[in-house]
Order: C-alpha cells, then structure tokens, then sequence
C-alpha cells in the first residue's frame, strides 16, 4: 500500500475531549456526543468532562509515525505541545497548533487522567473538532490496553471547513492507571484499503504545456518515481496533449515530459485531442505518431499514423487491450475499432476518446453513435474515458448482452478534466486501483503537484472525484492441449513422374 513518501502534509487542530462517565449527576439523555452507542435501556449519568479549552485537563503532544497508526503505544518523538500550543487550544484557534511533516503521517495525541471512581463498565465517549488538508483523510484512534493495539474509533475525509470525530469507548478496555489515550492522525485518504496494481489516467494538459510546464513535469516525474510503490502497470492520456497544435514549442515540452515514462519503462498511450489538430495533426504526428510506439512490445496496431491505436496488456493473469480514437469519429473509425474489438473479444476492454461525455454528465452526439455502434454490440467493453469538457462526471449503462432481462454488464463512461483550475489544472489525474480480491477498480483522484487528493469537496460532493468500477479483473485460466502435430515436405521432381498410390 502507498504510505505517502514526500507527502507534505498540515493538521491543524482545534480539539474538544469530553470524557463522560457514569455516577449521579446528569442523566446520559443529555449527552450530545457519540451517545448514539450507548442503548436507551442503559441508565447512565455524567459524572466527570475533561476539556481542552481549560488549563491542565489533559498532556497533549504531537509527533508524525511512518505508518497510519502508529506500531507502539509511546513512539519515539513524540514532544509535548509548546505553551503557545496550549495557549491556542485553550482558544480554540487551530491556527495555533498546526503540525506538518513531509514524508510521515502527523498526529495528536491526548493523555487525560480519570478520576479515580472510574470503574471498568463505565462508558467514555470521546468528541474531536478539527480540520486538515482537503481530500485527506483524518482519523482518531484510542490505545486498547487489553490487546495493546490503537483501535479506530472514527474518521472522516476532510473538506474546506471543520469536521467532528466522535467515539464510545469501555472503561475497561481502554483505561488503566487511570489513564486513556487518544490520537488523531492524518492519513491519506482510502489508502488503507490494499490493491494489486494501478492505472493512472492524464487529460487535458494543454494548459501545462503552454503556460505551466513545472506541472506537467511534476506529474510524469511523480509517475516514474512511484512505479514501484504504487505498481502503476499503465498510463492514459485523453487528449489535448496541447493547447495550440501549431506553436512547437508545447509540443517540445511535451515530448520532453512524457518522454519520461519511457525512459522509466512505463507504458502509455496518447490521442490527440482538438486543440492537437493545429495543421491537420502534423505536429502531433511528428511527437506522437506511430513510430514513437511501434517497438513498444505492448503497442497493438495503429490507425492514421496514431490518431487511434490499441494497446494490449496482460497483468497477473488479466489481460487487456485499451482502444483509443482522436478527431472526429465516423463510419470509417467505427468500422476499425470493431474490427480491432472483435479480433481480441476476450480482452477486457477500456476505450478512450477525448470528447465522449458533455459537461452535464450525457453523451455527446458522437458519443452517442460510439455507444450505440461500439460499446453495445462489444460485449467485452468494460469502462469509456473522456476529457475536453471541464468537470467530473460518471455515466453507468446496465447492459443485458444476451436479452435475458438480467444485467450482463456494467459500462462506466467517465468524463474526467480539470483544465480550468488554477496553475491549468494543478495537476490533479486519476489512479485506478485494480483490486483482484473485491473484482473492481477504485478511482481515486490525486494531484502530485499539491500532493492532494480530491479536487472537489467529498463531503458536499461525495462520489464526484472517488468511486468504485464493479468490473471483472480477475485473472483468467488460459490452456493450449495438442492431440496430433505433422509437418510435410514434398519437393519437385524434375523430370520425372510421380503417380500417387492409394
């Protein structure tokens, strides 16, 4: 699992420990924290808080582990928040308390001392208020001290304001010497879920080749270095690989940038999108023609010097062809692509097209003609990519193949481009994360010239930017049996007659 090597990261922390226990003082049907886990039939009663917005409530420190959460209950460099520190969670002014770290996970941590009437039934309910990164994921933790182990208690992906964290807790689990700890931790986002390999999806960086070219560099750069930690198998690009297809200079740029997945033998594939035309796709075909692939041993076959081709790739069993098509695609285009598609059926088939969904999240005219004439009578078409208009949309058609009223097949159309953000797109792409345990494809959307995840905000917009592909991705059985071989040579007889015997 990817564990965030040169992340730059900043928690910033306005916290709020409330620890409620039971013995005669108010009753628990006033509690407003995490009270849900606690059964109405329960009689329990506030007996004791303990607050960071007073002085000497609690020992609170900070510190950044190498693994999300940490592998020991007092990990080495944990120091104890400054009296400024204090002093800004007293006001609960989390500008005051920030911690950064660039290549590990930052933490808080809280020790509070119970009173000693805190029996081991004693319920303890636990509330945090903060904020962190967009698109990171933040995450509170308390020491079991019966299987010395940091549980998970809650965790939430944070947006562009502050978020609660909240938790029950049994005294007697997690209290001893009449002390509990608590962390909370900054992670990246939807990483604990493990995968087996990744794809990883570029569009739209016209605006990097024009105008930012520290971005474009950053993003095939943070590909090749991370190859290995993220086993990344494939590269996708979308199209409008320029701004302006005549001015050479993008081009250059360019090529010099994508040139770095080959030096770090990463495979990929281009097309060219519409503002690649400039003088009817002559510069596009100089940078990115057939014979920048050819002797790739992945590259299947070309169409029109590159404005479409295929790819064929077999990964741990799976195999895969992934089809492209740039310009306008008509009868001629779609008569190829089907030959292509039927020629390797039982590949597992992603198509990509530069303009495919509109920006209301529906098919486009021609997007329209490739579904009807290519996605539907391929049985093996699993997902469409598209970039060209600014958003972040997905499609999903439920297919019934063999018209037996029962869904056969998902197709997940996706629009993916975030060309007008700032600095062209602040290098946002997407990582598809190929899980042969679940049989699926998660899409995660991460920017490594922010080091960021998540453009749009998940919790106003859950499911814009990370979701779930229920396609088939599990390796198949492959068997070749020979029952009879033979090979004949006759050779020419000059001169003479040969009669042949039954």
């Amino acid at each position: 699992m990817y564990k965030g090597n040169h992340v730059f990261v900043v928690i910033c922390i306005t916290v709020l420990i409330i620890l409620l226990l039971p013995t005669q003082l108010v009753k628990s049907n006033t509690l407003s924290h995490a009270q849900s886990k606690i059964t109405a039939s329960e009689n329990f009663y506030q007996a004791h808080q303990y607050s960071s917005s007073e002085k000497n409530q609690m020992i609170v420190s900070e510190n950044a582990a190498r693994t999300e959460p940490p592998t020991a209950y007092d990990p080495l460099g944990e120091k104890e928040f400054s009296t400024e520190k204090y002093q800004a969670l007293q006001e609960q002014n989390s500008s005051g308390n920030e911690t950064y770290s660039v290549s590990n996970f930052p933490y808080h941590r809280f020790d509070i001392e119970v009173h000693k009437d805190v029996k081991s039934g004693d319920h303890v309910t636990i509330h945090w208020k903060g904020r962190s990164l967009q698109g990171r994921q933040v995450t509170m933790f308390a020491w079991n001290v019966s299987t010395e182990e940091w549980v998970e208690l809650d965790r939430k992906i944070a947006g562009t304001s502050q978020f609660t964290l909240n938790g029950t807790v049994t005294a007697g689990e997690y209290v001893k010497e009449q002390k509990i700890s608590v962390i909370v931790q900054d992670q990246i986002a939807s990483q604990s879920k493990s995968f087996d390999y990744s794809f990883v999806w570029m569009s739209d960086t016209q605006y990097y080749a024009q105008d930012h070219p520290a971005v474009f560099k950053t993003i095939t750069e943070w590909i090749s270095q991370n190859k290995d930690v993220m086993n990344i198998k494939y590269v996708f690009h979308t199209g409008d690989i320029v701004n302006k297809g005549s001015v050479e200079q993008q081009w250059k740029r360019a090529n010099s940038y994508m040139n770095t997945l080959d030096v770090a033998k990463v495979p990929y594939g281009v097309l060219p999108g519409n503002h690649d035309k400039g003088n009817n796709f002559n510069q596009y075909k100089k940078y990115f023609g057939e014979k920048r692939f050819y002797h790739k041993p992945y590259y299947g076959g070309s169409y029109q010097n590159n404005l479409g081709h295929y790819d064929l790739l077999s990964v741990k069993g799976k195999d895969y062809i992934f089809l492209y098509m740039g310009g306008d695609v008509e009868e001629r285009e779609i008569k190829w692509m089907n030959k292509v598609l039927k020629r390797h059926s039982d590949r597992t088939a992603i198509l990509a097209f530069h303009e495919y969904l509109q920006k209301n999240g529906k098919r486009s005219h021609q997007g329209n003609d490739i579904f009807e004439q290519i996605v539907v009578p391929n049985k093996n078409v699993a997902a469409v990519l598209c970039g060209h208009y600014y958003n972040s949309e997905v499609l999903v058609d439920e297919l019934d193949d063999n018209l037996d009223g029962i869904t056969d097949r998902k197709v997940y159309q996706i629009l993916a481009d975030y060309q007008k953000a700032p600095n062209g797109g602040n290098g946002y792409i997407r990582l598809l994360q190929i899980d042969e345990e679940t049989n699926s494809i998660d899409i995660q959307t991460y920017s490594p010239y922010l080091d960021q995840y998540y453009y749009y905000d998940p919790e106003n917009e859950p499911g814009k930017d990370s979701f779930t592909m229920d396609i088939d991705v599990k390796r198949k059985h492959k068997m070749v049996a020979t029952s009879y071989f033979e090979v004949n040579v006759y050779k020419r007889i000059k001169g003479e007659k040969v009669v042949m015997v039954q």
